[in-house]
């Protein structure tokens, strides 16, 4: 008799949670794929899906009230839980039940409100720590996305909590952006850009990386490079406590011309851009993984970003690193740099095919069935 796994999806919101929504996507193709055919994924809320191929049949469910999606997340872990096997709860917060038979496996993807606290708000700060807390007393297994985010746990939580801690590193999927008909508003620069991938967070960090691009023409070698930002506008984020004037600060400096905002483009898009870029530029505050600077490396592009956090470790030590990323002045000497020498800084081949197999859907979906099927 196959198993019933539960998957909650309550927390998405398309284009607006920024990198969690792929994970979680690319995550259920990978567990789709891993688990046997007698097996049944239930996503758990959230937007409806497109067809997820695999060898599990997978099934959306809708019914709950849309209310707050962590009770929203709650009411549906309490009303199946009964049934299922196992249940991943893929954004940190583990909901208090009383009865269970299911195996509950549950991610937290970073401590960005303690390194960061001025990005969250002091609410949000006492919820995630409340969540974190619960979550490391209640899942059976507790799954964190790169070493460096389960040392920060261990530190900030306790080291009794170091057996049922794991790393598994997002799930990467470059078949997404699969060549085709791009948008109908698509457009690529003229000459050589430097491609950037972010939601506007403020630890993203576009606005330095706006400042050192504009260092960057003032040299007569660059007055052809232009700066593509895609990602999700600030304006319509949601759970953030600041939102840079990206715009604003680009027309401060009269670059308009030479930095296009793409806002939040498809997949498709995105991909187009990935394959034209001269270079790849992440100048990340912290990151618990960092995917777009590992989507990159995984097209062969250099990529240049920072030593913050997790990002030498989930770039594999492949990338041009920058010590102080809030120095416009190192970011603007790294782009200058590389761009000069673009073939001294792509990633081998060999590098780019280890990367792809690491990150690969099916080898990380493998990874959380086992985790979540074990005994």
């Amino acid at each position: 008799m196959g198993r019933l796994i539960g998957v909650s999806a309550s927390f998405l919101k398309p284009g607006l949670v920024g990198g969690a929504e792929h994970m979680l996507r690319n995550l259920v193709r990978g567990l789709a794929q891993a688990a046997n055919p007698e097996d049944r994924l239930l996503l758990l809320g959230g937007p409806a899906w497109p067809q997820v191929n695999g060898s599990a049949a997978v099934q959306w469910i809708d019914g709950a009230p849309k209310r707050n999606h962590f009770v929203e997340a709650w009411s549906y872990v309490r009303r199946y839980l009964p049934q299922l096997d196992a249940v991943l709860l893929p954004n940190y917060f583990t909901p208090p039940v009383r009865a269970r038979r299911a195996r509950i496996v549950t991610v937290i993807h970073d401590l960005k409100y303690l390194h960061l606290p001025d990005t969250v708000s002091l609410q949000k700060r006492l919820w995630l720590r409340a969540a974190h807390e619960l979550t490391l007393r209640l899942a059976d297994a507790v799954v964190v996305i790169s070493h460096f985010v389960r040392e920060d746990l261990l530190r900030a939580y306790g080291a009794r909590w170091d057996e049922k801690v794991h790393v598994i590193p997002n799930p990467i999927s470059w078949d997404r952006f699969d060549e085709g008909q791009p948008g109908p508003n698509f457009r690529l620069p003229q000459g050589r850009y430097v491609l950037s991938v972010a939601a506007q967070y403020q630890h993203k960090n576009l606005e330095t990386l706006i400042r050192a691009f504009a260092l960057l023409l003032k040299r007569s070698a660059y007055k052809d490079v232009s700066l593509v930002l895609a990602g999700q506008l600030s304006t319509n984020l949601v759970g953030i406590a600041q939102r840079p004037d990206i715009q604003g600060l680009i027309t401060t400096l009269d670059l308009e011309r030479s930095v296009h905002v793409t806002g939040y483009i498809s997949d498709r898009d995105v991909g187009m851009y990935y394959r034209k870029a001269a270079a790849f530029i992440f100048p990340s505050l912290f990151e618990g993984c960092g995917m777009p600077a590992v989507e990159a490396l995984g097209f062969g592009l250099p990529v240049i970003t920072t030593r913050c956090a997790a990002l030498p470790e989930s770039t594999r030590r492949l990338a041009y690193y920058v010590d102080d990323a809030l120095d416009e002045h190192e970011l603007a000497a790294a782009m200058a740099t590389v761009l000069d020498d673009r073939n001294a800084h792509l990633p081998s081949a060999a590098a780019v095919h280890e990367l792809r197999d690491f990150y690969s859907v099916e080898a990380v979906g493998a990874q959380y069935y086992t985790l979540l099927t074990c005994s």
